[in-house]
């Protein structure tokens, strides 16, 4: 018998224990507000191509394409770009092909693994956004690294990209080993972080208890957190260069107590 390898926790996550554990967070007036800071922090106008780099269930690529924007969704969970392209049918979001709509608006959604985006996205992009701290999954820094290339690729002269992370700095000072949500259906997440800061990950581990007691393990989280230092260097060596960073989706300040660092470079022409 052929053992197979076990596919990577991001593989694994994204196939439906994401919404399980985070769905309730995700409400509307949330992406609503952090759609509207990303077309601000990037100076968005009604012609330019923008790619959300792991889109998931598309929330921010709906959210932007319904303000006129032409938009390119990409992730790597099939399961996930159902549901987006679903929820775009429903609002009746016009289709495009790939980064090259003509005329005002569209949508679209790709499977692509982000350390090989397809070679049609060269150049094709205004702005890149990547939203809900998700760099850092892969397996090293180099792996991450050419997600980075990859983007600097996809984006034009000039182009921007927007990254929302998970403040490392208020992790560490933050840091609960246990925590509990409490979901409307009844169900109990139970959620236990170990922070190694020898690596600068963290671990999350999930149990799911429901209303008659059955407990569930959930799919794990594995997440790098880069200092502002580390990404700067890294943006830098893809040829993109930091303009601005902030603290929140209201543009507060970076610092050691703001929950997000919220990166913002640009691909020099």
């Amino acid at each position: 018998m052929t053992n197979h390898p076990k596919p990577p926790w991001y593989v694994r996550f994204f196939k439906g224990d994401y919404l399980r554990i985070y769905g309730h967070t995700l409400q509307q007036d949330r992406t609503d507000l952090e759609t509207q800071f990303a077309i601000h922090a990037l100076d968005l106008q009604p012609h330019h191509n923008v790619l959300d780099l792991c889109c998931g269930q598309g929330r921010h690529s709906i959210a932007l394409a319904k303000t006129g924007l032409k938009v390119t969704g990409v992730d790597l969970s099939e399961e996930m770009l159902e549901i987006a392209r679903s929820e775009a049918a429903k609002l009746q979001l016009s289709p495009i092909n790939g980064g090259n709509a003509v005329g005002k608006g569209g949508i679209c959604f790709h499977q692509a693994d982000m350390q090989q985006l397809p070679d049609e996205f060269a150049g094709q992009f205004n702005a890149v956004i990547n939203m809900f701290s998700s760099f850092g999954y892969l397996e090293s820094e180099e792996d991450d690294q050419q997600v980075l290339y990859q983007i600097a690729k996809s984006l034009k002269p000039g182009g921007k990209l927007l990254m929302d992370l998970l403040n490392r700095e208020w992790v560490i000072i933050n840091n609960e080993e246990f925590d509990w949500h409490q979901h409307q259906d009844g169900r109990i997440v139970l959620e236990h972080r170990q922070l190694n800061l020898q690596t600068s990950t963290n671990h999350l581990t999930y149990t799911e208890i429901l209303p008659d007691g059955t407990r569930r393990e959930l799919s794990d989280l594995r997440m790098r957190l880069y200092t502002l230092t580390e990404l700067t260097k890294m943006l830098a060596a893809a040829g993109l260069t930091t303009k601005n960073v902030y603290g929140g989706f209201r543009g507060e300040e970076y610092s050691v107590n703001t929950r997000r660092m919220i990166m913002v470079a640009m691909k020099e022409s």
